[in-house]
C-alpha cells in the first residue's frame, strides 16, 4: 500500500529523499491515484510531514499544494502558519487561504510571509490595512508595487506618510493605476520636503527665498492637482483643510488664473452650502453676496474685498478660453481692490500681486517671441526652399533644416549657374537676393539713424599700439 510504504520510507529515508516522497505523494493525491488506501489514509499520511523536522520536506509539501484547490484545509492553514521559509511560496498562490485566514497571517507573520501576502492578486483592503499596521519597509514597497491591491485612500494616505521620504517608494507608489488626487498631493509634500532639506543643506538658496519658492510651488502644483482632477475636487478640499493647507492664499491664487472649481468646493465646505448654490452665486457676480460668502467662510476680513474683486473677474473670463496660471484681467481686478487696503496686510497682498503679473507678463513675451521664432524659421525656409534647386530641396528635406543644413544648401545654391535657376532671377529682381552678405550690426544701427534723420556719432577711434611703449619710443 502507498501510505505504508510512504510512512517506512519517512522513518528511514534523509531530508532530500523524504521530500521527494512528499511531493510525490501529495501529487498522487491531486490526480486521485490512490490505489487501495482510502482519502483519509493518504489525508493523514500527508498531514504527518507537518511534523517533520526538516524544513526542505515541509517546504517541498507546501510547494506541492501551494496552488492546489483540492488540498485539505488544515492542511494549508499548517503549511501557512510555518517558518516563512516554508510557509511563503504557498502563502503567495493558495486559493484556499480566506481574507481571514491572510488577515490573521498579517498580523504574526515574519516578513518574508507579509511580503507573500502582499504581492496576491486578491489583497482586498482590510487584507491591506492589517499589513501596513506592521510599518514593514519591504512589505511596504511590495504592497505598493502590487497594481492589483486594494488600498484604501487613508491606508494609502498613512503608508506615504511613513515611507514618502524615499524616492524609490514614491517612484512606486506614482506608478499605481487609480492613484487618488489626495494621494499625489501627498507625494508632492513629501518631495517638496526632501527637496528644500537638499537645498537648505547645500547652501543653493537662503531661507527667506527657500520658503517663498517652496510655497509658490507647493500651492501651484495643488492648484494644477484640483484642476486635472475636477471629480475628486470636494474629497481634496476636505483633505486640505484637515491637512491645515486650505489657506486664504491658496484660494487667492486658484481665482487668479481664472478658475472657480476649487474655491467653490472650499467655501461649499466651509460654509456648508452645497456647491451648486455656491458656483450660482459667484457666477451671478453680485459683490455682496460674495461677500457675505466669505465672511461665512471665515476668512480674514483683509483679503474679502480682493477675492471678491478676482472672483467677480474670472468669471466674467468666456469659458472658451484657456487657464493659465495667472489671468493679467483677474490680477488687475485683485489689484485694484487690494489699493483701499490699509497696513502692512495690504503691501504684502499687492507685493505679491506685482510679483505675479511680473511673472505672467514675463511668461507671455517668451512665449510671444516663441512665436515669433518659429514664424522666422518658417519664412526662411520657405524662401530658401523656393530658390533652391529640386535636388537641394530633397537634401534639405531628408537632412533636417539647421545651421550646417543651411550651410550645405547655400554653397549648393551658390553653385548653381545663372542661366539654370530662373527663380533666383526672379528674387534678384525682387531684391531677395540670397548670396549677398548680411549686414552687422553697426551698419544697421546706421542706416536706422539716417532715416529717422538722427545725426551719426562717430566711434572713438581704437589705438594699435601696445600697452607701456610711447609714440616717441
Amino acid at each position: 500500500m502507498l501510505v505504508k510504504s510512504f510512512l517506512s520510507w519517512m522513518d528511514e529515508a534523509p531530508a532530500r529523499e523524504r521530500a521527494e516522497a512528499a511531493t510525490v505523494l501529495a501529487e498522487a493525491w491531486q490526480a486521485g491515484a490512490l490505489g487501495e488506501d482510502t482519502p483519509e489514509a493518504v489525508e493523514a499520511a500527508l498531514t504527518s510531514v507537518l511534523d517533520d523536522p526538516s524544513p526542505m520536506v515541509r517546504r517541498a509539501l507546501a510547494l506541492a499544494f501551494a496552488e492546489s484547490r483540492e488540498a485539505p484545509r488544515h492542511l494549508v492553514l499548517g503549511l501557512a502558519a510555518d517558518q516563512a521559509e516554508v510557509s511563503a511560496p504557498l502563502i503567495a498562490r493558495s486559493p484556499l487561504l480566506t481574507e481571514a485566514d491572510l488577515v490573521d497571517l498579517a498580523t504574526t507573520g515574519e516578513r518574508k510571509a507579509l511580503v507573500a501576502i502582499a504581492i496576491r492578486q486578491d489583497v482586498s483592503r482590510a487584507v491591506a490595512q492589517a499589513l501596513i499596521h506592521r510599518r514593514d519597509a519591504e512589505c511596504a514597497f511590495a504592497l505598493a508595487g502590487n497594481g492589483a491591491s486594494e488600498i484604501a485612500e487613508a491606508d494609502l494616505l498613512a503608508l506615504i506618510e511613513a515611507f514618502g521620504h524615499l524616492p524609490k517608494f514614491r517612484r512606486i507608489v506614482q506608478a499605481r493605476p487609480d492613484l487618488p488626487v489626495t494621494a499625489r498631493h501627498a507625494l508632492m509634500l513629501r518631495t517638496a520636503e526632501g527637496l528644500g532639506q537638499f537645498v537648505t543643506e547645500g547652501g543653493f538658496l537662503a531661507g527667506g527665498r527657500k520658503a517663498r519658492l517652496l510655497d509658490d510651488t507647493l500651492q501651484s502644483g495643488t492648484i494644477a492637482l484640483a484642476r486635472q482632477s475636477p471629480g475628486e475636487v470636494g474629497s481634496f478640499v476636505a483633505h486640505l483643510r484637515k491637512q491645515g493647507l486650505l489657506t486664504p492664499a491658496l484660494l487667492l491664487r486658484s481665482v487668479l488664473g481664472g478658475d472657480l472649481g476649487l474655491v467653490t468646493q472650499a467655501l461649499a465646505d466651509l460654509c456648508a452650502v452645497p456647491a451648486s448654490r455656491v458656483s450660482a452665486l459667484l457666477r451671478g457676480r453680485s459683490e455682496p453676496s460674495i461677500l457675505v460668502l466669505l465672511r461665512r467662510a471665515g476668512l480674514p476680513a483683509f483679503a474679502e474685498p480682493v477675492l471678491a474683486a478676482a472672483i467677480m473677474a474670472a468669471a466674467r473670463l468666456p469659458a472658451s478660453e484657456g487657464r493659465a496660471e495667472f489671468s493679467l484681467p483677474v490680477l488687475r481686478a485683485a489689484q485694484g481692490a487690494c489699493i483701499d487696503i490699509a497696513g502692512e496686510e495690504g503691501v504684502r497682498l499687492m507685493a505679491m500681486l506685482r510679483r505675479f503679473e511680473a511673472q505672467t507678463m514675463r511668461e507671455e513675451s517668451r512665449a510671444r517671441a516663441e512665436s515669433l521664432r518659429q514664424d522666422l524659421r518658417q519664412e526662411k525656409s520657405e524662401l530658401l526652399a523656393l530658390s533652391m534647386p529640386g535636388d537641394a530641396q530633397d537634401l534639405l528635406r531628408l537632412g533636417g533644416f539647421d545651421a550646417e543644413g543651411e550651410k550645405l544648401v547655400a554653397e549648393i545654391v551658390r553653385a548653381e549657374p545663372e542661366a539654370a535657376t530662373p527663380k533666383r532671377r526672379i528674387l534678384r529682381e525682387r531684391g531677395l537676393v540670397l548670396d549677398e552678405p548680411i549686414p552687422d550690426l553697426a551698419t544697421i544701427i546706421a542706416e536706422w539713424k539716417t532715416e529717422l534723420g538722427i545725426p551719426a556719432t562717430p566711434l572713438p577711434a581704437v589705438s594699435t599700439e601696445k600697452p607701456g611703449r610711447s609714440r616717441a619710443a
